[in-house]
């Protein structure tokens, strides 16, 4: 049962991400993307959390995890997880 509310935990990240990614990608070619004092307040809350989390390793290390740059490879693995689950659905052959 854990590794059923994994899966599901799993593809209701991918559709958040990707709702998000769309309504950004929307707001941006409408012109109207605004910045919200209380989504800046709750970003930042996210970023100070990647800080802190790499605080032993160093000054270096904790403004590179302020760049947030992990993103980038969440956003990377979440595309893997949809491709597995668009082979899984469609049952096509599992190949890389």
């Amino acid at each position: 049962m854990a590794v059923l509310g994994r899966q599901l935990l799993t593809i209701a990240g991918v559709l958040v991400s990707g709702i998000y990614l769309t309504a950004l990608a929307l707001a941006l070619s409408y012109g109207g993307l605004h910045l919200n004092p209380w989504w800046l307040g709750i970003s930042a809350i996210f970023v100070v959390e990647r800080v802190v989390t790499v605080r032993y390793r160093g000054w270096r290390r904790m403004l590179l995890a302020a760049s947030m740059y992990e993103l980038v490879l969440d956003y990377f693995l979440q595309a893997c997880h949809l491709k597995a689950y668009a082979d899984a659905l469609l049952r096509t052959r599992k190949n890389w």
